[in-house]
């Protein structure tokens, strides 16, 4: 008699995300994952540090003394909070640099802020992404990445599983933005290995979006967080495009989804017009020079 045919391979199972509040992603209409609650969140978010930088306003993070004025700093914050009312088809316009704010001070103001997106989505995946689940920093079957600290150029990289490499890009870059010169403090300028090192970030940044699309995407979806992740990859992205942090090579796991989500923006642009922009307090009147009185 025919041998009977072998069992079918068990399917992966679907596994919960690490943080209750992002199954309510949808219902945010892609809202940044930085806007939603963290109280119950895993994975970094409930380290007290990486808690408390969360909650801290990126533009008081980076502390920034030697390119702007007071009133710049101002400006930034503004510039901030304003970027937050805009809808998902001005993505672009929210990483351009606004005016009267220096292009460092605005990368470093967005990169803390795009950190904080990155916090979360980590988080979430604390209960999918395990070292079973994903033995190495992998995008997709030919492409894995080994870990190396940002500041230790002669260290050894490491063979990390994909939740460890993602762990240990959180306490890096906190690391750096709380500790190190890399973002300048009691009037120093930026150093000269700031753009540098802001391009090794966005590129570890981006590795956590490809393994969490290529490897983890049916959980994202499953959990209704397929918006939020949307959201925050898109955000990354056209910050990234327009400030040239990366090249075509860096983001080549992800080019489709790429070119997809260019298209589409392309595409709702000419939908709407030209770019609207945040509504600012208006500047107050500089008032001309006093002529100095007659001799």
């Amino acid at each position: 008699p025919a041998a009977a045919p072998p069992p079918p391979a068990p399917s992966r199972p679907r596994r919960p995300m690490g943080c209750n509040g992002a199954k309510n992603a949808a219902k945010t209409g892609g809202a940044p994952l930085v806007d939603m609650d963290i109280k119950d969140a895993g994975g970094p978010c409930a380290l007290p540090h990486i808690r408390d930088f969360m909650n801290s306003p990126s533009e008081a993070i980076t502390m920034i003394r030697g390119e702007q004025s007071a009133a710049d700093r101002t400006g930034c914050k503004l510039h901030l909070e304003a970027m937050a009312t805009l809808g998902n088809e001005e993505l672009r316009y929210q990483v351009r640099v606004p005016w009267g704010v220096g292009r460092n001070e605005w990368i470093a103001a967005k990169t803390v802020e795009l950190f904080k997106e990155l916090i979360f989505l980590v988080s979430v995946l604390d209960k999918t992404c395990t070292a079973e689940t994903c033995p190495k920093m992998s995008a997709g079957p030919h492409v894995s990445y080994e870990w190396a600290p940002v500041m230790g150029p002669q260290a050894v990289p490491q063979k990390l599983h994909a939740y460890g490499y993602m762990c240990a890009l959180v306490e890096d870059t906190h690391e750096l933005f709380s500790k190190s010169d890399l973002l300048p403090r009691d009037g120093a300028p930026f150093q000269d290995h700031f753009l540098p090192t802001m391009k090794t970030l966005h590129r570890r940044f981006f590795r956590c979006f490809a393994h969490t699309y290529l490897h983890h995407f049916a959980e994202v979806r499953d959990n209704s967080c397929e918006k939020h992740l949307n959201y925050c990859f898109k955000h990354w992205l056209f910050f990234v495009r327009q400030h040239d942090l990366v090249t075509e090579q860096d983001i080549a796991p992800l080019r489709g989804l790429v070119q997809k989500f260019e298209a589409q923006q392309d595409a709702a642009e000419d939908k709407i017009g030209p770019p609207r922009g945040p509504k600012l307090p208006p500047r107050e009147p500089k008032l001309p020079p006093r002529e100095p009185p007659a001799a």
